[in-house]
């Protein structure tokens, strides 16, 4: 009856460290911490429910060394027809002093910055597809590790 108990409070426990109506949360490594014009990571955005807002936040695991405030994306989304639209999108890092927003650990600064919010995936349930491309001036820029994807379903569509 014990065991029965443990294996019941760690099933709750489990659910309730998992977020609600998450789709999607994933992360890709840029090669040699550098991440270049030619480099547009994308990721699948399984869409079971499109009768609910989607909201994206953008990933970011970035060195202390990063020499900006900010970083520009072009976030460019495919619906299931093939339609893809695209925006340029200005993430601060850092407040006027310098500070990062993100939790700093050790030579790493973890992000998770709002992209798009209520977004309706208009086509229909299936795979959408979001590639985030660097729009920087400088065609590489250094610091970056890894960037990534969080899709939440929202409120419903109206």
């Amino acid at each position: 009856m014990r065991s029965f108990w443990v294996i019941f409070i760690s099933i709750l426990v489990l659910n309730a460290c998992s977020e609600k109506g998450k789709i999607v949360d994933d992360m890709k490594t840029i090669p040699n911490n550098a991440w270049s014009y030619d480099d547009v990571p994308d990721f699948v955005i399984n869409v079971k429910n499109p009768q609910l807002y989607h909201n994206f936040y953008v990933k970011l695991r970035i060195q202390k060394n990063y020499p900006y405030e900010n970083l520009y994306l072009l976030a460019h989304i495919r619906d299931l027809n093939g339609k893809i639209s695209s925006q340029r999108v200005n993430l601060t890092l850092a407040d006027e002093s310098g500070l990062p927003f993100g939790n700093v650990s050790g030579n790493t600064i973890n992000y998770e910055l709002p992209l798009f919010k209520n977004i309706k995936m208009s086509t229909g349930a299936g795979a959408y597809f979001i590639a985030l491309e660097q729009n920087m001036r400088d065609s590489v820029i250094n610091g970056i590790e890894n960037i990534g994807i969080k899709v939440i379903e929202g409120d419903p569509v109206f």
